[in-house]
């Protein structure tokens, strides 16, 4: 494969519900174009595009893949990304390398969940779209209902072709611009003339077409109203200005399955997807946008360039990290595979091995004083477990393990919870956690023991009470004494968590002891009183004690004042705290009614609505962490995937008493 310059680069991005056939397109796209000899399955798991071990066993895409390949004169990278939504962060990735969106959509089902997802995520990136209609080759197809549908939904959609018939009858379709039919072939179509029994209604639909595109131009538009003949050069140019202005979405026809109109698609794309832009006006540089760590495969990272141009034996320096970076070889992707090019030019992606500096959103300059650029955007995660080794051998494994996994997919996050001694593996959802685990086993053989994560409860008193703390030790010699009364009393925990003060008058015990009291007091409050959840929102008055000449002492006096909190606490009517999360919730408005009668089935306390972008509600509310630690699984259920959401601390609140039982015999092993 050869160096491209810009103006012949198109960058891909494949958009769909899960399971509609992005990588089988990639396969045949390939097979098209000539790069492969044969269709790999995705049901036989050799695709070029599904090649890591969790993709092969589950047959479906969990991380993002390049695929390059030639049409008449073009590169065309295709970046193939997954349909499940809960791997966002490689969608938001494939779509921050991307210029152009092609979003799939199953003729035999229509819009989908997923198409619905696909076309607000190319919207918010301001992607030109292009649909791909695909399995036509199946039976009972409406294909000017799903059209309509399509047009309905997202405006000017519009077919630059005509399907010969669908099910069976799906042997080829009609170029509607250029006025021939194409016959499918093996690996590409033959052009032939119009099947006569297509011929008028051929003509009606190139009628509306011209119309369409005709309208985008003014000197367009004035060939039509004059009814003069308007080439199909001119017609192609202005449909590519008007699909680059997200004004019309051009519709082609396939059968992916069967490389059926494939290598008509990617003609098109050739012809009217836009070129990439450069993205910085300064020196030499690219941005990394995909970072894989695989003990096999080693360190790779996916980079697009985007300024000036990047070649083998180049040393960039990293804006975002400082220090500089070798390039050695550099290699166009092709899945698994790849072929080395000298160099690649604004636009262009590459992928580049060994840059185990460079982690995913950093920028590689020839400037070593220029600014770091943006690079993609990850969610944040929303949903966590706890994971520990299972033995001692599985410590660095597991160490490891998640170092690795988060420099490849940075959407997964690693937190260490001081108060509950967990370490937490955060991710977007419960199938995206599962792979996360399936690979610390599978490539760092780790074996890790998961749980849901403890809700770190903490507990606090309701009123005040007065307590004697004493410690007396006498075992001949040297003795311990120290003796104590405080006043234990509720603190508001907007005011603070803790406060102690003391009162002592008249020397009753040295003020050197002092101290003493309080870390004692410290030490108790850390144990708990009724769950062992730390003691928050209260304040101690030291107001009295006593002391010994000789035996008195630090130690004495520390747990003399964990001795008197302990006894004041318990009669201070204790209870639990619980943490209150701020839940925001995006999603369509018809299920705003669903959304907001589960919060209240889990105790959630709705604070308002809002209207979002894309004609989305937001709902928020304030509900128990504890009732919504696995909320992205709920939402999912509940939305077939369409809703999203944040979750954020807020503040610590009583639990209600009828539940507090249940915390407090698990926390002390009787639950």
């Amino acid at each position: 494969m050869k160096q491209y310059p810009t103006d012949h680069v198109r960058n891909v991005v494949l958009l769909a519900q899960k399971g509609n056939g992005k990588t089988t397109l990639a396969e045949a796209a390939l097979y098209a174009s000539g790069v492969t000899s044969r269709m790999g399955r995705v049901e036989d798991g050799n695709t070029l595009s599904d090649f890591q071990p969790e993709e092969v066993a589950r047959h479906t895409s969990t991380a993002l893949s390049v695929l390059a390949c030639e049409w008449q004169g073009r590169k065309i990278n295709i970046i193939d990304v997954p349909g499940d939504p809960e791997f966002g962060g490689e969608i938001t990735s494939g779509i921050w390398a991307a210029d152009c969106a092609v979003i799939m959509v199953d003729a035999t089902a229509g819009i989908e969940v997923g198409t619905e997802l696909a076309w607000l995520n190319a919207s918010r990136a301001d992607l030109p779209v292009v649909f791909a209609l695909n399995r036509l080759d199946r039976e009972n197809i409406d294909f000017a209902a799903v059209v309509s549908e399509l047009g309905e939904a997202y405006g000017a959609v519009t077919p630059m072709q005509a399907p010969y018939g669908t099910g069976s009858a799906f042997a080829g379709v009609v170029d509607l611009i250029g006025e021939s039919g194409f016959q499918f072939g093996e690996r590409t179509s033959q052009s032939e003339a119009i099947p006569d029994a297509l011929v008028e209604a051929a003509a009606a639909d190139r009628a509306e077409l011209v119309e369409a595109i005709a309208s985008q131009n003014e000197d367009l538009i004035e060939q039509y109203l004059l009814d003069e003949e308007i080439s199909a050069a001119d017609l192609k140019s202005t449909l590519a200005d008007a699909v680059a202005a997200r004004e019309l979405f051009p519709l082609y026809c396939i059968s992916a399955v069967n490389n059926a109109g494939v290598d008509l698609l990617l003609a098109a794309l050739a012809e009217i997807a836009p070129p990439p832009r450069a993205r910085s006006d300064g020196a030499d540089c690219a941005v990394a946008f995909k970072t894989i760590v695989d003990p096999q495969m080693g360190h790779q990272t996916y980079l697009r360039v985007c300024a000036g141009d990047v070649s083998g034996g180049h040393t960039l320096h990293n804006l975002s990290r400082s220090g500089d970076t070798r390039i050695g070889h550099v290699f166009a992707p092709i899945g698994r595979e790849q072929q080395e090019v000298p160099g690649f030019a604004v636009g262009d992606i590459l992928r580049a091995p060994k840059l185990s500096d460079t982690h995913t959103g950093d920028t590689l300059s020839a400037d070593r004083n220029g600014d770091p650029l943006p690079g993609p955007k990850m969610p944040d995660p929303n949903m966590a477990l706890a994971v520990s080794p299972e033995s001692k051998a599985d410590v660095d494994k597991l160490s490891t393990a998640l170092h690795r996994l988060t420099e490849q997919d940075p959407s997964l996050q690693i937190t260490r919870e001081m108060e509950t001694g967990e370490t937490l593996l955060w991710g977007l959802g419960d199938s995206h956690l599962n792979i996360a685990l399936e690979m610390i086993a599978s490539k760092f053989g780790a074996k890790v023991e998961v749980s849901t994560p403890k809700v770190p409860y903490r507990e606090t008193i309701r009123r005040p009470r007065v307590a004697n703390g004493r410690y007396k030790r006498q075992s001949g010699g040297h003795g311990q004494f120290g003796d104590v009364t405080i006043v234990l009393e509720p603190l508001p925990l907007e005011e603070g968590e803790f406060e102690f003060v003391s009162e002592i008058v008249g020397g009753a015990i040295s003020r050197s002891y002092i101290p003493a009291v309080e870390k004692g007091v410290v030490q108790a409050m850390s144990e708990g009183i009724r769950a062992k959840y730390p003691v928050v929102g209260c304040r101690v008055r030291l107001t009295d004690g006593k002391e010994h000449s000789v035996d008195s002492s630090d130690q004495a006096f520390q747990l003399a004042g964990a001795a008197a909190f302990r006894n004041a606490a318990a009669e201070a009517m204790p209870t639990i705290l619980e943490p209150i999360h701020e839940v925001r919730i995006t999603v369509p408005d018809n299920f705003t009614g669903a959304i907001i009668g589960d919060l209240n089935s889990k105790r959630g306390h709705i604070v308002g609505t809002d209207q979002g972008q894309d004609s989305q509600a937001v709902i928020i509310a304030e509900a128990p962490l504890a009732e919504t630690q696995r909320y992205a699984v709920d939402l999912k259920q509940m939305t077939q995937g369409r809703g999203s959401f944040t979750s954020s601390f807020l503040r610590y609140q009583e639990m209600p008493q009828h539940l507090q039982k249940t915390v407090v015999d698990a926390s002390n092993g009787s639950g």
